[in-house]
């Protein structure tokens, strides 16, 4: 009974959330503060809120190699973002989404002045769901996700979509 109560507690709050974002008109800007420190060599720590995580490069480029390097946490947050999304919408649908897994990857020139040329997800995912359902989805959270909005504007984007091991969406 308290696992009910939870979820649909979860369902509501998403639904609330989901519905004022669809409902703003206007532009309405939003804030997240992170904190950085340097801890020593070319390890960092932030903060955000109460939580805190490491940031460090390998040993090979002059790291202390006890966290993932900063390019690693960037794509990190972009995929799970839109992770988040699709589980929101999952969610807010009632929608069940068995398992899902992403590889994030990142190409880009590593030249002074370069850049990222594109990035790609790789989604598996494993749903009763229909395969229109999980398209649906897909474009929501596309739409509802601000690293992919912001990302597109500057990087090609490319997402694969697999559902139940059968290809839903190529290169997106």
């Amino acid at each position: 009974m308290d696992d009910l109560k939870a979820h649909q507690d979860l369902v509501e709050v998403i639904r609330k959330d989901n519905g004022e974002r669809r409902a703003l008109k206007d532009a309405k800007l939003g804030t997240h503060r992170i904190d950085v420190r340097l801890n020593e060599q070319l390890k960092f720590t932030a903060s955000f809120g109460g939580f805190s995580f490491t940031i460090d490069e390998p040993t090979e480029r002059g790291g202390t190699g006890v966290g993932p390097p900063p390019l690693a946490h960037f794509l990190a947050g972009a995929v799970s973002c839109l992770m988040t999304q699709f589980q929101k919408l999952a969610l807010e649908k009632g929608v069940v989404i068995d398992s899902m897994k992403t590889v994030a990857r990142g190409h880009f020139d590593m030249r002074l002045g370069g850049a990222f040329s594109d990035v790609c997800y790789d989604i598996e995912m494993q749903s009763s769901a229909s395969p229109q359902t999980i398209k649906g989805i897909a474009q929501q959270a596309e739409l509802m996700c601000y690293a992919h909005n912001t990302l597109r504007k500057c990087v090609t984007l490319k997402t694969n979509l697999t559902l139940n091991g059968d290809a839903l969406i190529v290169g997106n």
